[in-house]
């Protein structure tokens, strides 16, 4: 089996679990917040003032 196979494969599968699993969604959310990342449903465009 070639590599990119193997690795397209992973990522099926984790996908497939992302979707039947309602607790990873929030924990890919959760650290997607924890890193600031743009999908993040709770980062804000203002900035601080501190």
């Amino acid at each position: 089996m070639d590599i990119s196979v193997l690795w397209l494969y992973l990522l099926l599968v984790s996908v497939l679990l992302l979707f039947l699993v309602p607790t990873a969604e929030s924990t890919l959310l959760f650290w997607a917040c924890l890193y600031r990342l743009e999908i993040c449903p709770f980062k804000t465009t203002t900035t601080g003032t501190g």
